[in-house]
């Protein structure tokens, strides 16, 4: 049991930190290219001679077999594509030839492998085709490898990529593991998802492989029928006439003919881990802080996305929404839903709200917030407990054990962290609340040690049970509480809203009910068609995530403010009628693109069935920092051709630029306008004050610019984005 529950471990042969250094990062090239050339000496050692300019122009180490194997059939690929039929290696006729011949071709393989390793002096990572043009191949395909894992995992920067791409000797699917077991993820790579095939893409594409389709598809081949190439391939000695003639057989089968397990190639990849693996081991972090912490907040986000599923729609939409948004932290005692729903229901009841409006879209920055002030509670929370910890550490035991806090802390002792002593959770919650910003922390200190333990554990048993809680369920968890907890009054702290403030408020409540009344009209539209399709109706539950500024082609076609063609959201629906004891009583999760120009033109809607594993990419999204949850298996705007275009350099943003912009919008997160539509004048005294404050010093001249914009915007929902709503 406690083997199934350590840290996982891989091999590590420097200090993890160095590897953004330039020092680190001159390091790492130079080990991979080394493996890389080493790759090419037994891959000369393989074929024959006549394919030497074959293997110089695109003989690639990079796809979903081992490196050599990679080389040897990306070799025969391109051969084949130049419309030579295999060719049979020429034959000595007597014993004196055939050693003059031996002897040419270990002269030609030497000279080779002398200008692959000269080329690769003084070489940029940077996808720059009219600087790459003297590249050797084995530079090319370190390119390749490393674009294929920034493309295929989001998170990951050039820099981490070459520490991977260094510890698994420049073996793709081995470096893909290693990634998978630091990100702790749940998915198991696989040669039939998109995102790889897409990935695969961009790896050729910043190699400059001539003919990157055909590369794409005999690759996918190929590892389709990785242990027959396995086989096919010797390990050592030349290749052979039938090899190279089964190999273009291989090359030309048609997806039906397709039938191996498409998790085979990485359980090779695996097992050359094995053989490789060295006894000496040591915990490697995920890669820096940031990285970590977004890998944390993906999971996050999926966990409130469920909580959001949990609570009736009618609850949730006029009344728990404000709750979920303004004090739903999901660290406590319970599992991290239980802890949402719980905290979100008792803020509601205990500080009702002075005005209480009912919303189909749950605000996207605000959503987003709650989850980042989660990770600080919980991370607090950690630390007042083990106060030997790091920061890292603490994040790192929140990603291993899925955010569960009583996981975290057994792992914890087990691992031979001391805990605090004397022990105490109300001091525990006292640093969590502080550190998340709760609105109340000394009310909720007094909720989490007396009631929340009692209440937690019914709601965490009714939730086992149906999955999602009945009306009657909140009912009674609201009654208990305001018996427990009465509604406090209103403090006389809270200043008066100068004119200015309150017209800034109420223009930002006017501009976010017209953008959601817009945004429901496309939701519903999309399900309508869904619904067709499939041949049942659904219902909207409540819309979770929006990003309304998708373009097409990378380009915003249509003039002025707001006017981009498409958008990307994510909604939860359920099948009309059903009840709570139904298996299909708790909303799906749905990602949807549609046009922001006409709801009759046809959009994108289909069910994201495991949220919590794979998801497409999307540039757009990505860029924006919008925890979007794209579907796996579907074409969409940013998914493909904005990776592609990155790759080759066409597009100036360079991976590192990516995250860094997405970074920023997810972990900098300006909600002003949308505090302003949840401005509560019982409560919200620092958000008053603040907002007077800003406000003082506007001039008459100034607001009536101000009011003007304001009325321009929402007219430009009515009239232009959403000119037929």
């Amino acid at each position: 049991m406690a083997g199934e529950r350590r840290v996982r471990r891989m091999i590590i042969d420097g200090l993890d930190h160095m590897d953004r250094r330039p020092e680190g990062i001159q390091h790492n090239k130079s080990v991979a290219l080394d493996h890389i050339h080493d790759y090419y000496k037994k891959a000369l050692d393989r074929l024959p001679p006549e394919l030497i300019p074959s293997l110089l122009e695109a003989g690639f180490c990079f796809g979903f077999l081992d490196p050599v194997s990679n080389i040897i059939s990306s070799t025969v690929s391109h051969e084949l594509g130049k419309g030579k039929k295999g060719k049979r290696p020429r034959r000595a006729t007597s014993s004196t030839k055939k050693s003059t011949i031996e002897v040419e071709n270990r002269r030609a393989r030497y000279k080779t492998i002398s200008e692959i390793i000269e080329s690769s002096k003084d070489f940029s990572m940077a996808p720059n085709r009219s600087k790459s043009e003297g590249a050797g191949i084995a530079v090319r395909s370190l390119r390749g490898l490393a674009t294929f894992l920034t493309s295929y995992f989001r998170y990951l920067t050039i820099q981490d990529a070459l520490r991977y791409l260094r510890l698994s000797k420049a073996d793709l699917l081995v470096a893909v593991h290693l990634i998978e077991e630091d990100y702790c993820s749940t998915y198991t790579f696989t040669i039939h998802d998109m995102t790889a095939k897409i990935s695969l893409g961009c790896a050729a594409t910043s190699a400059m492989h001539p003919g990157v389709p055909a590369f794409v598809s005999r690759s996918l081949l190929l590892a389709s029928h990785v242990d027959e190439v396995s086989n096919l391939l010797p390990t050592k000695g030349c290749i052979g006439h039938s090899t190279i003639k089964r190999l273009s057989e291989l090359f030309t089968l048609t997806n039906d003919m397709i039938d191996d397990d498409p998790r085979r190639p990485m359980q090779h990849a695996i097992s050359r881990m094995q053989r490789c693996r060295k006894k000496k081991t040591t915990v490697v972090p995920a890669g820096l802080d940031y990285t970590l912490k977004l890998l944390l907040l993906d999971k996050i986000h999926v966990l409130y996305l469920k909580a959001i599923s949990s609570i009736p729609r009618h609850e949730l939409c006029s009344r728990h929404h404000r709750g979920l948004l303004k004090a739903g932290h999901c660290y406590g005692p319970f599992d991290p839903v239980t802890n949402i729903i719980l905290s979100a229901i008792w803020y509601d009841t205990v500080f009702p709200a002075e005005r209480e409006f009912e919303v189909e879209m749950i605000s996207t920055k605000k959503l987003a917030r709650i989850e980042c002030l989660s990770l600080e509670g919980l991370v607090a929370y950690i630390l007042a407990l083990f106060p030997a910890l790091s920061t890292y550490q603490a994040m790192r035991y929140l990603l291993i054990n899925n955010v569960q806090l009583d996981m975290v802390i057994m792992r914890a002792k087990e691992d031979g962290h001391d805990q605090r002593f004397p022990f105490s959770q109300s001091e525990a919650f006292d640093a969590a609340s502080l550190a998340a910003c709760h609105p109340s922390p000394t009310e909720l200190l007094e909720f989490a040690t007396t009631v929340m333990p009692v209440m937690g554990e019914t709601l965490h048993s009714t939730l086992k049970v149906n999955r999602m809680l009945s009306s009657r369920d909140v009912c009674l968890i609201s009654e208990t509480l305001s018996q427990k907890f009465p509604p406090s009054k209103s403090p006389k702290l809270v200043p008066d809203l100068n004119m200015h403030a309150s017209n800034i408020i109420a223009g930002k409540r006017m501009k976010f009910k017209a953008f959601q009344s817009a945004i429901v009209k496309r939701v519903k539209a999309a399900l309508f068609r869904y619904s067709q399709r499939v041949g049942q109706e659904y219902e909207l539950h409540v819309i979770c995530d929006v990003n309304a500024e998708i373009p097409e082609h990378g380009i915003c076609y249509i003039p002025g403010d707001y006017k981009y063609p498409f958008s990307h959201m994510n909604i939860l629906a359920k099948r009309k009628g059903s009840q709570i004891a139904d298996a299909d009583a708790v909303p799906t999760l749905f990602f949807i693109e549609c046009s922001n120009i006409d709801e009759d033109v046809a959009s994108l809607c289909c069910p994201i069935l495991e949220p919590s594993k794979v998801a497409g990419r999307c540039f757009h999204c990505e860029c924006e920092g919008i925890k979007i949850i794209h579907p796996p298996s579907e074409t969409y705007h940013g998914r493909c051709t904005e990776f592609e275009d990155m790759a080759s350099g066409k597009n100036p943003v360079s991976n590192e630029e990516l995250i860094s912009q997405g970074k920023y919008g997810t972990l900098f997160i300006d909600t002003m306008e949308d505090d302003c539509v949840y401005f509560d004048s019982a409560w919200d005294g620092d958000f008053a004050v603040s907002i007077n404050e800003m406000e003082q010093d506007r001039n008459e001249e100034e607001d009536f610019t101000w009011l003007k914009k304001e009325t321009q915007e929402l007219m430009a929902y009515n009239r232009g984005l959403f000119v037929n709503s």
